[in-house]
């Protein structure tokens, strides 16, 4: 469909009615349609939808009438339901900063209003100190809250007829964009004075960032009576469509200004700013009358009327002024949206599903590890318990191979001669170990089997020094062969990168192969029982022989 539905348009919700515009093309301000839709009395008061099935059913024949539906749009609320608050925050990265001000809104920040939806405008950064004396860095924002169920209730209307919602802001932005686009103003201490037939909405800027809002109602300055209870209403609503204000509304209007702008200098600012230009927007009769009146009034400001009409570089259109706020609607884009009250599921609620589920997978691979280690404990342990039998075994026999050759009349001094004579040159073999170690290796850990093995550990600068070293093993006297058990490159280094733990099994000259090997062993195993490790006292469980990283 190339219809109207594939074109943002704006639409302002105001007290007295209901204003949709679309433009050709945001460059040219070509106007393609628009529409106004009166709304009843009482329809909606102060800002709130007061008849809220009158208000569907007008809404539902004039987006009918107009052919309306199918559009998407960019909304704009009147200002009075609008809570602007400036926090400090305590971060200054964007994610931390948004998920800080979301606590902050729903957890501190005192509201009229239950169930907020919010936006906020990060607005500069600054450094203060804190308790303890040190100094922090803090983000500045200025967070907007309106009633969730208010704008749940203009959104929900629009949607069932037809009218798609891409964005929700305040008329004050809608309307300071389109002034900023069409007339390049600055907004630097500025107040934004927009006139209606029945309010007057107040706009306080600072760095071109709203910092204060206020509606002030025009029928009902001299009457005690609240607005739309009061009986000469409809005639003052009657009086004013002759696009006049009364004395009575003048004065009034002035001394609300006054109080405005003194709220904003001592009160927002400490006496540091202060508003410095005027501008008011409205029907052009009532706003001249109102810049004529306060141009005397206070004549230290520099004040002046916004004629919306007349943008510069195009003909002149009374429509732009009359669908003012629209219009700024209408021109809202990544760029120049300042904030966004659409309420939107929560991120967090829509990613929680995927979040618990990555946690329940995290869950069941950590209780699979757990259960891997445990399996794996209790192999090593019964394995442990295994050898141990042996050994108790192996204990045992020798004690009998001991009593036999004590009662054959044996000769412990004989024992002891050959025993010595089988005995290894502990400090030779160490030294050939280390000899032959490459630059920055270095010995962790050994163990020696007497006359079979020796199992060592050392640690290698680079993979190929692993290889060397094993070659240089293999050539040493007392060996008759190397190989490479496990290579690992270690994480846990003390800040030394680059290191691999290497374990070497070397099989040693002599090892026992056949009778006469059996029968030594009988010897050595008998010796060992008289004098335990005098055939391995020096190399048996020799722990961190350490070089300081160079070779002797």
């Amino acid at each position: 469909m190339l219809g109207i539905g594939n074109k943002k348009a704006g639409l302002a919700i105001e007290q007295n009615g209901v204003r949709f515009i679309q433009l050709k093309n945001n460059k040219t301000w070509e106007i393609e349609k628009q529409s106004f839709l009166p709304l009843e009395s009482g329809t909606i008061i102060e800002n709130q939808i007061a008849d809220e099935e009158k208000l569907r059913l007008q809404i539902r024949q004039w987006v009918e009438q107009e052919g309306l539906k199918g559009s998407r749009v960019s909304l704009s609320v009147p200002p009075s339901q609008v809570i602007i608050r400036k926090m400090n925050i305590s971060a200054v990265n964007p994610k931390q900063v948004e998920q800080l001000v979301a606590l902050e809104v729903e957890t501190g920040l005192h509201l009229p209003f239950e169930e907020p939806v919010y936006d906020f405008i990060p607005i500069g950064r600054e450094k203060q100190l804190q308790e303890n004396g040190v100094e922090e860095e803090v983000t500045r924002v200025l967070v907007f809250a309106a009633p969730r169920r208010l704008i749940n209730e203009y959104i929900e209307i629009l949607n069932e007829v037809g009218i798609k919602t891409d964005s929700v802001e305040v008329s004050a932005t809608a309307l300071a964009r389109m002034t900023q686009i069409s007339h390049g103003r600055s907004f630097a201490d500025t107040m934004l004075v927009h006139l209606e037939h029945s309010q007057m909405d107040v706009y306080m800027f600072r760095e071109g960032h709203p910092v204060f809002l206020r509606t002030v109602n025009l029928l009902d300055i001299t009457e005690e009576a609240p607005m739309f209870q009061s009986e000469s209403y409809l005639a003052q609503k009657s009086a004013l469509a002759d696009d006049h204000l009364s004395y009575e509304q003048i004065v009034e209007i002035t001394a609300e200004i006054s109080r405005m702008l003194n709220f904003y200098q001592y009160s927002l600012h400490d006496g540091a700013a202060r508003i410095t230009e005027l501008i008011v927007t409205g029907p052009a009769s009532i706003r001249r009358q109102l810049v004529g009146e306060l141009s005397q009034a206070l004549s230290e400001i520099e004040i002046e009327e916004l004629q919306l009409e007349a943008t510069p570089g195009k003909a002149e259109d009374d429509s732009l002024n009359l669908y003012r706020v629209a219009v700024g609607a209408a021109l809202r884009d990544e760029k120049n949206s300042l904030i966004d009250l659409l309420p939107r599921t929560d991120r967090e609620a829509r990613v929680l599903p995927y979040a618990l589920g990555a946690l329940l997978l995290i869950w069941l691979l950590s209780l699979g590890g757990l259960t891997a280690f445990y399996v794996m404990q209790n192999n090593q342990l019964e394995s442990q318990k295994t050898q141990i039998s042996g050994l108790q075994a192996d204990s045992d026999v020798k004690q009998l191979e001991l009593a036999s050759l004590q009662s054959s009349g044996g000769s412990p001094a004989a024992l002891i001669a050959q025993l010595k004579a089988l005995r290894m040159d502990a400090v030779s073999v160490l030294e050939q170990l280390d000899a032959a170690l490459p630059e920055r290796a270095v010995i962790r850990d050994i163990s020696y089997s007497q006359n079979s093995t020796i199992d060592l550990t050392a640690d290698v600068g680079k993979i190929d020094d692993a290889s060397t070293y094993l070659a240089e093993l293999k050539s040493l006297t007392f060996v008759t062969d190397a190989q490479i058990s496990s290579l690992v490159e270690e994480r846990d280094t003390g800040g030394v990168s680059g290191l691999y733990a290497v374990v070497y099994t070397v099989a040693m000259q002599g090892a026992p192969t056949d009778a006469a090997g059996a029968a030594e062993q009988s010897v050595q195993s008998i010796g060992e029982t008289i004098a335990p490790g005098a055939a391995s006292d020096d190399l048996t469980k020799q722990e961190e022989s350490v070089n300081d990283g160079t070779n002797p």
